[in-house]
């Protein structure tokens, strides 16, 4: 029994060993399976992001985890899948404010945008285009004057009568259906001079139009300073 005492001790000591390797190697693995299911089930209800790219990496990021072998392994991996999981999170927020938003949120988001002067919204008796509040038409035309246009002829008008013309006009409808509609109406008259309306595009249920009067490279700035307003998020 003497003789087999210290074998019998090492043997122990081993397993002890082993069970406290195992187990710290768990407590990673679950929290690393913790955040799995977490972002399965966000992902499961199937909301929409303004980045669809942040869909795409969150799911990878999940299929990766099934590479992780260890416990800096499984910490590393849950780390990528919290990080991703915000991204997404933060896009789909982003998203819901560019769908529907109201007209005061419009406003407020063009009025921080600095080459823009002033900042208007239509009646529907101010509205030229008369698509204010009808069907299929747009619920609020947010006009806005630019500094970057310099046309005399403009200069006393207010945003909504100098309309598109003036800068740049956000058009916000109910859905994205119609801000498509809108926005292939408005693709017929690109390239005819005059009658051209000036840059536009979709983004969730808004039409961002942006001057005629400004170069190719201005219309790209200031729609892009536009929608970096509209999904900020604070």
């Amino acid at each position: 029994m003497k003789r087999g005492l210290p074998k019998f001790l090492l043997l122990l000591l081993c397993v002890l060993f082993m069970v406290s390797f195992v187990g710290c190697g768990s407590v990673a693995k679950k929290a690393m399976d913790e955040s799995v299911n977490t972002a399965n089930g966000i992902l499961e209800k199937n909301a929409k992001p303004f980045d669809s790219n942040t869909k795409v990496k969150l799911e990878k990021v999940i299929k990766s985890c099934e590479n992780a072998k260890d416990d800096d392994a499984y910490k590393k991996a849950k780390k990528n899948i919290d990080d991703a999981v915000k991204a997404y999170q933060d896009s789909i927020k982003q998203e819901k404010q560019v769908t529907a938003p109201t007209e005061k949120f419009i406003i407020e988001r063009m009025k921080t945008i600095k080459t823009v002067t002033k900042v208007e919204a239509a009646t529907e008796k101010t509205d030229e285009n008369k698509l204010l509040n009808k069907k299929g038409g747009y619920y609020s035309y947010v006009a806005m004057k630019s500094s970057m246009v310099e046309d005399s002829y403009i200069n006393n008008e207010s945003p909504v009568e100098a309309g598109n013309e003036g800068g740049a006009v956000v058009e916000a409808f109910h859905t994205d259906k119609d801000a498509k509609g809108r926005n292939d109406y408005l693709a017929s008259f690109d390239g005819k001079g005059a009658l051209s309306s000036g840059s536009h595009s979709v983004v969730g249920t808004l039409v961002i139009r942006t001057s005629d009067e400004l170069t190719a490279s201005q219309q790209k700035k200031l729609e892009k300073n536009i929608i970096a307003s509209l999904i900020e998020l604070k």
